[in-house]
């Protein structure tokens, strides 16, 4: 270990192997921080305290079709024991924590002229105004409906001309209601402000990248943006220009990240309250590393070995609490602690 910071070890507190209902998707906390939940391939959505991921509920949001994959959840930006799923299946539900009930369908039909296109992605703004999903290409089109939540089910518009390829990931900003960045197969991250639903108007910027993985917003006003490709390149932008800031490359060269097996990347994490910026990384048997993110160098602060056996999806690092949670291909969420 390297870091010129002291940074207290990760140790291993519990964990749960939820194997009999398919690999994690992701791991994501509620807006408040109570709730934590664990989506998996088999369409269970598993509920746990975020603090001691102790188990709350488990909600099955598809049908366990072929078809009906679960693709994507958000949490709901106004209630945190609210949930939103997105398919392949082309539905979009809003799911209550506490019962396990779906109490709101969006259909693809409402945007699709002749079939339901698949769910890919999904996010909810600041102000729970406007939700938006990605799609996978169907044809030629790959589509970006946005609904106005409190009108009713049928999109307000749909963005048709931005993505060439399948839809991976949308974000909205966490303060702007109406701003929003869109990544896609296609290697674009598209800038959007949603004071206009008209697509023309709304797309002020495109960047250029490779196959877009995670996209998100980071720094003191999220005034920046940073990208994970499925090359295994990282990047940094500013938002409102799509200035590049610095551009890591592939960090499997990176000589920091070569301290350790680096396979692929997770993700990235911003603490708001230290203004850090870290880059999450994991190998094949699920082994993980934490690099403090500087302008131009990475600097390898953790490496977080054990609790996994095969590759990690998502990671929620709670750095006030001291905690990490991980969720991987092998059915296993892991809580991690290191206060």
């Amino acid at each position: 270990m390297t870091a010129t910071t002291p940074y207290t070890p990760f140790r291993l507190a519990t964990s749960h192997n939820l194997e009999s209902t398919g690999y994690i998707l992701d791991v994501q906390v509620s807006p408040h921080g109570g709730n934590l939940v664990a989506p998996t391939s088999s369409g269970a959505v598993h509920v746990f305290d975020a603090g001691t991921l102790e188990g709350v509920n488990t909600l099955n949001v598809t049908d366990g079709s072929s078809r009906d994959v679960l693709s994507e959840v958000a949490f709901d930006t106004a209630n945190p024991s609210l949930l939103w799923s997105g398919s392949k299946s082309g539905h979009i539900k809003l799911w209550d924590l506490r019962s396990g009930e779906a109490g709101l369908t969006l259909d693809g039909r409402s945007y699709m002229i002749s079939a339901r296109a698949p769910v890919l992605c999904l996010a909810v703004n600041s102000t729970r105004t406007l939700l938006a999903a990605g799609t996978e290409l169907v044809g030629e089109d790959a589509m970006i409906p946005i609904w106005d939540i409190r009108a009713h089910p049928t999109p307000a518009t749909t963005f048709m001309e931005c993505h060439s390829d399948d839809i991976t990931q949308l974000r909205f900003h966490p303060s702007d209601p109406n701003a929003m960045i869109s990544g896609s197969t296609d290697g674009l991250i598209c800038l959007y402000n949603l004071a206009t639903l008209e697509e023309d108007d709304a797309l002020y910027q495109v960047i250029k990248e490779d196959s877009i993985s995670k996209i998100g917003f980071f720094g003191p006003a999220y005034e920046y943006i940073y990208c994970l490709s499925h090359m295994e390149t990282f990047s940094l932008y500013k938002f409102l220009e799509g200035d590049k800031v610095f551009s890591f490359g592939d960090v499997r060269a990176d000589s920091e990240a070569q301290q350790m097996k680096v396979d692929y990347l997770i993700d990235c994490v911003y603490d708001a309250a230290g203004q850090r910026m870290f880059l999450v990384t994991g190998d094949q048997s699920g082994n993980m590393g934490v690099l403090h993110v500087n302008l131009g160098r990475l600097e390898l602060v953790h490496t977080i070995n054990g609790g996994h056996t095969d590759i990690v999806r998502g990671v929620h690092w709670d750095l006030q609490r001291g905690s990490l949670v991980s969720g991987g291909e092998d059915g296993i969420v892991s809580l991690w602690q290191n206060s």
